[in-house]
């Protein structure tokens, strides 16, 4: 069920692919020609096809579940290694914090 806003209007929020689903869809158009087609046809199909839950497949934009021709093969295998090198440069790039205590130094 949809939340309400306060005058009780169903509000639909845009929900996103978690980035496990993420990757998995991108491999999968990358490789698998019988998903390409069928995601072609009916994304919204296809995402159940492999796993992703029904709340999120129905809060998607409409425009992410219309019908439409894939760009070819070798930009879902970039988009792919995109997504996946992004969170490996967030964890390269991770500062941890420290706390440095210094009690009665008279340095």
């Amino acid at each position: 069920m949809a939340p309400a806003n306060l005058s009780g209007e169903a509000v639909m929020a845009d929900s996103k692919l978690s980035r496990e689903h993420s990757l998995a869809l991108l491999h999968k158009l990358a490789n698998d020609d019988g998903f390409r087609s069928r995601y072609e046809q009916k994304p919204a199909a296809a995402l159940a096809e492999m796993g992703v839950p029904h709340e999120t497949i129905v809060n998607l934009k409409g425009s992410c579940l219309a019908p439409a021709t894939l760009a070819d093969k070798g930009q879902f295998v970039e988009a792919h290694k995109d997504l996946a090198d992004a969170a490996a440069d967030c964890c390269v790039g991770m500062v941890i914090p420290t706390i440095k205590l210094d009690f009665g130094s008279n340095s």
